[in-house]
């Protein structure tokens, strides 16, 4: 007869089976009660957005025109409050008041022409100066214009109006202006002086001769 090895050890019996139930279920995040919560909340909110988004697929003609009714009603009431119409649409970036009756428009005219080197408006506007010696245009253009000068105008400002005795108008307006050269940028300041009478310009003057480099 065979006997088994005495050194073969018998086989381990089978580990018992875990009860079903005996590892207690996690619950998910979104099942806690601060989830339900939000969800309860927002909701409401992810279905309108779905019912606009629908709506505006299936309806863009009418979806635009709405739009565009928006915007133009937006646009007409901050006209009508405050002068101006959203994002500076229409609006001048420089600061110039000054008097229209005293030469202002026709100052105003002058000065933005030559920032945009408009020889042909300028020589208009001195035509209707009484002036013996107007300044020359094509000159002033190829110093002071964006365009032909390379210089940029950074502000228009009205430094004060003033009525004399005589019943003309002195206005004196600065500009700044800067340049870009090989070592930086470069500012300048200009001070204009215009003589004006019943609404027509008199004389010019540039202060100085020339712009001054602002001090340090």
């Amino acid at each position: 007869m065979i006997s088994p090895s005495p050194t073969q050890q018998p086989p381990a019996p089978p580990a018992p089976e875990r009860a079903p139930g005996s590892t207690p279920i996690r619950r998910r995040t979104g099942e806690t009660p601060a989830a339900r919560f939000f969800k309860a909340l927002l909701r409401p909110i992810f279905k309108v957005l779905y019912y606009v988004i629908n709506g505006i697929r299936t309806h863009k003609l009418l979806t635009l025109l709405a739009i565009i009714l928006l915007i133009a009603s937006i646009s007409t009431t901050m006209k009508l409050t405050t002068g101006e119409f959203p994002y500076g649409i229409g609006t001048d970036p420089f600061n110039f008041n000054t008097n229209g009756g005293s030469g202002g428009d026709h100052i105003k005219n002058w000065l933005y022409d030559l920032r945009d080197g408009n020889a042909t408006a300028m020589s208009l506007i001195q035509q209707e100066m009484i002036m013996s010696q107007p300044p020359d245009v094509a000159t002033l253009i190829s110093q002071y214009s964006q365009t032909q000068g390379h210089v940029s105008w950074r502000s228009i400002n009205v430094i004060g109006t003033y009525n004399e005795s005589d019943t003309t108008t002195e206005t004196f307006v600065e500009v700044d202006i800067s340049s870009k050269g090989p070592g930086g940028s470069v500012t300048g300041i200009m001070i204009w002086h215009f003589t004006s009478l019943s609404g027509r310009i008199l004389t010019i003057d540039l202060v100085g001769g020339a712009p001054r480099a602002p001090l340090q």
